[in-house]
């Protein structure tokens, strides 16, 4: 199973973890690095963060996938 976890590597080299991550064995990991700063409270993720605890949006309207679906084909379709 792959799992995302965010941390932090230092100059020195040493990577530090953000969540709790529990192994049983050693495995093995990929490395992405990100842009260079504290984006914690900046940017998108503030404004994601920021928009999911909206009132307006917890409580919006959901649609059954097959709804969003056909709105879809035939929003496609009308092009023809």
């Amino acid at each position: 199973m792959l799992q995302t976890i965010e941390a932090i590597i230092e100059i020195s080299g040493e990577v530090r973890l953000l969540e709790e991550l529990r192994v049983t064995k050693p495995t093995r990991a990929l490395v992405t690095v990100l842009e260079n700063g504290d984006r914690a409270n900046t940017g998108n993720v503030s404004s994601v963060l920021e928009l999911m605890q909206n009132p307006e949006f917890k409580n919006r309207r959901s649609y059954p996938a097959e709804q969003i679906e056909a709105q879809i084909e035939d929003a496609r379709n009308s092009w023809e």
